[in-house]
């Protein structure tokens, strides 16, 4: 799953690592590269969809990437 923004300057995807490891990627023409990896396995894909969708839509995509993470209870690490 992921989602461009409409101007498509914007990007939120979510990836599995070789390890196994989801990790959402938030991405922006301006060179703003974020990696941000689940910490539960367990993590329900279809959540973290819904909160990619939540994001997309949001004036600052990575704050509301980031807030939807956090109002659906989903712990992240940032990898960079």
């Amino acid at each position: 799953m992921a989602y461009h923004t409409k101007n498509g300057h914007e990007f939120v995807g979510l990836r599995v690592s070789v390890g196994g490891e989801m990790q959402v990627v938030y991405d922006a023409l301006a060179g703003k590269r974020r990696v941000l990896e689940i910490k539960s396995r367990s993590t329900n894909q279809s959540t973290i969809d819904d909160a990619l969708r939540e994001s997309i839509v949001c004036k600052n995509v990575f704050s509301g990437l980031v807030t939807a993470l956090n109002a659906r209870s989903i712990e992240i690490d940032y990898l960079d």
